[in-house]
């Protein structure tokens, strides 16, 4: 199963937007304790982050926290745990992104050059200059759709070789 990283502000919630309404710098939100969990989730994001899961992915929060501010670490987690209560147990905070998956995985991210994420081993999704859910889903959904061909494929392989049923599907 492929593992889907994704980015919390600028990708699932609403920073810049609350960082407008309260006319801070980003400098001075980010180390308001609290801050964190008076955000909106973006329209649409965590309906895409579900949708996601729904298409078989396995979905990881991934979310690079402000330097020397440790109430934000829990903060984000809790935001999570408010909204996307399903991730509870899927959710890192990380400095390096890069450290994170193998060739097989993605990464969701509108800040691609910090925190490491152009080291990200496999395919990382921009969430830059327009690009956004609805673009990913429409990605993912592609993936989605080439990973049961596969599956498929190596099935009906299985079959002509004279597996069961049975012995196709947990070998797949």
């Amino acid at each position: 199963m492929n593992r889907v990283f994704v980015d919390l502000d600028g990708v699932v919630v609403d920073f810049d937007g609350y960082k407008r309404a309260a006319d801070l710098t980003s400098a001075e939100l980010k180390v308001i304790p609290g801050a964190y969990l008076n955000m909106l989730p973006i329209p649409g994001a965590i309906e895409a982050v579900r949708s996601l899961i729904g298409m078989g992915f396995e979905v990881w929060i991934a979310t690079k926290p402000p330097t020397g501010v440790p109430h934000a670490y829990s903060d984000k987690a809790a935001w999570v745990m408010r909204h996307i209560p399903e991730l509870k147990r899927r959710i890192i905070v990380t400095h390096d992104k890069g450290l994170l998956g193998d060739v097989g995985d993605y990464l969701c991210d509108d800040r691609p050059h910090k925190a490491n994420c152009e080291r990200f081993a496999g395919t990382l999704l921009r969430f830059v200059d327009g690009f956004h859910w609805s673009h990913a889903l429409e990605f993912f959904r592609g993936e989605a759709a080439s990973r049961r061909a596969a599956v498929a494929a190596a099935a009906g392989r299985h079959l002509l070789a004279g597996e069961s049923v049975q012995g196709a599907a947990t070998s797949a």
